[in-house]
């Protein structure tokens, strides 16, 4: 009994360590009420699993596991109009309902987040203008009897799968098999602020926790403070752990609106950083394949451990040489090097954030990325920070080792080191000058 109760304060005590590391590296964090939150919901979902095994709850459970699967309309008419995919499969109960997804207009191309399966998919409009997709407003479908596989062998980047066309007939809406009845909420990618609520850091540690409400949250990728516009330097900021876009608001604030615009990647940083870098490059290309979104001058500026997810998209932007969009890559504060408290936690925590494994130092992802240099002609900006009065060489939440990892600081074109801490790199005066004469190399 006595060895037991040791075991488990150990064990307490070693994960409280853990968390109070992550809740370090943004504010506003509550490392231990998340983490036992987490960890209680994940037995529920479990029990729930084992007693009535279904797909939609393996994928509230697993969602390192689970891929996108995207594909195209094709429309019979031109139409701006939000749509709802709707993916069903029989593996475990007949025509259950796993995931659905609302497609901001326009709508070109679906994206939905689902574990390993066959799926029938179903597209929904609002035809009659009520506010809702119903159940008899199927515009489309995938081809009956002739499920859709979600596999990760199809997965040649790891996380997407590409699906089949769909056509839609919007002036003959069909009566689906499934029930459906779904408000319509309309979706953007441009918002006037980062102090809109759709940035609010609880959305930052749901995305750390709970990475499929997550996605019901945002239904997207990238996002903007104003329209697209070719003549403009595209600025793409990429958050950290626990981060949302407002990380940046001190960044931004001071850009010149009128030769630079901000994008953000806005991801659920729980998920393993080999998909989202992924995804961010998927989310580039397909911008990019679109006539009103290619772009000219694309600047990607990463902080904390986005800076690993950044450097993994950029490793497949380049992989058949750098696109000429891209000008230039700046990370602030990354642990190239990895984090000692990410591998304690995959040996003592009970349950294990996915994004973990890839963070640890000595990681298989981290072997990987650095396996393969950056294009000699993408400038690569390396910003660290110093300060720390406990005396350990660490900006107070990642090593100066980490952050100075020979495997990348050797490569950099130039490196940048300032007074301040990991969270206090984002709003240091020194560090956005530095950051805007840079820019100012790349602007058109």
């Amino acid at each position: 009994m006595g060895d037991h109760w040791m075991k488990t304060m150990r064990r307490m005590i070693m994960v409280t360590l853990i968390m109070t590391f992550f809740c370090t590296m943004l504010s506003g964090c509550k490392p231990m009420f998340e983490y036992l939150d987490f960890m209680g919901r994940h037995k529920t979902l479990e029990s729930t699993f084992q007693h009535s095994p279904r797909l939609e709850v393996m994928r509230e459970l697993s969602p390192e596991d689970c891929f996108v699967l995207v594909g195209k309309f094709v429309k019979d008419s031109p139409s701006k109009e939000p749509l709802l995919v709707v993916a069903v499969s029989d593996r475990y109960q007949y025509r259950e309902i796993v995931g659905s997804r609302i497609i901001r207009s326009p709508a070109f191309f679906y994206a939905i987040f689902l574990p390993e399966g066959d799926y029938d998919l179903y597209i929904f409009a609002d035809a009659n203008r009520d506010g809702y997709f119903d159940v008899n407003e199927m515009v489309g479908r995938t081809t009956l009897g002739k499920s859709v596989p979600v596999k990760g062998k199809l997965a040649l980047d790891g996380i997407t799968v590409v699906g089949p066309d769909i056509r839609l007939d919007f002036k003959h809406p069909l009566t689906a098999d499934i029930p459906v009845h779904t408000k319509v909420i309309t979706h953007t990618y441009k918002y006037d602020s980062l102090d809109d609520d759709f940035f609010d850091s609880r959305y930052g540690t749901m995305g750390l926790y709970r990475p499929t409400e997550f996605l019901t949250h945002t239904q997207g990728w990238l996002f903007s403070l104003e329209e697209f516009n070719p003549s403009k330097t595209l600025v793409l900021f990429v958050h950290g752990v626990d981060g949302t876009p407002r990380d940046w608001k001190y960044m931004v604030e001071g850009l010149d609106r009128k030769r630079f615009q901000p994008w953000f990647y806005y991801y659920p940083s729980g998920l393993r950083l080999e998909k989202l870098g992924s995804l961010l490059a998927h989310s580039i290309v397909v911008m990019n394949s679109m006539d009103k979104y290619q772009m000219q001058n694309m600047v990607v500026v990463a902080h904390s451990m986005g800076g690993l997810v950044a450097r993994a998209a950029i490793d497949t932007l380049c992989k058949n040489g750098r696109p000429p969009y891209l000008k230039m890559y700046i990370s602030m504060s990354s642990p190239y090097g990895g984090v000692e408290d990410a591998s304690s936690g995959l040996k003592s925590a009970p349950v294990v954030i996915p994004s973990w494994h890839d963070v640890a130092t000595e990681s298989l992802f981290l072997k990987q990325i650095y396996q393969k240099n950056l294009p000699e002609d993408v400038p690569f900006h390396m910003f660290f920070g110093y300060r720390n009065r406990s005396g350990i060489s660490s900006d107070g939440v990642i090593t100066l080792k980490s952050q100075l990892d020979s495997r990348v600081h050797l490569k950099a074109l130039k490196t940048y080191g300032f007074d301040t801490t990991h969270v206090g790199i984002l709003n240091d005066e020194l560090v956005r000058r530095e950051f805007y004469r840079l820019l100012d190399t790349v602007s058109p």
